[in-house]
């Protein structure tokens, strides 16, 4: 999918890694198997959600914006 697009690491300016775009694909034969959209911005969308979220739990972040960590 993504890796096999020949374009692919360039497709929104920036420079993707082999190894990161094979994770993408894997990503995306999953979403496309439920149905979701498998473009890299849906992707890249979600896994920031992901971080977020993760980060929001450690306690690095707060979910108020004006009460963030230095």
């Amino acid at each position: 999918m993504a890796s096999e697009h020949p374009d692919s690491p360039k497709q929104f300016g920036i420079r993707i890694s082999d190894e990161v775009m094979e994770l993408v694909s894997a990503i995306q034969a999953v979403r496309k198997i439920n149905n979701q959209p498998i473009t890299l911005a849906a992707v890249v969308e979600d896994a920031i959600k992901c971080h977020y979220n993760r980060l929001l739990k450690e306690g690095a972040i707060s979910n108020d914006p004006t009460n963030q960590p230095n």
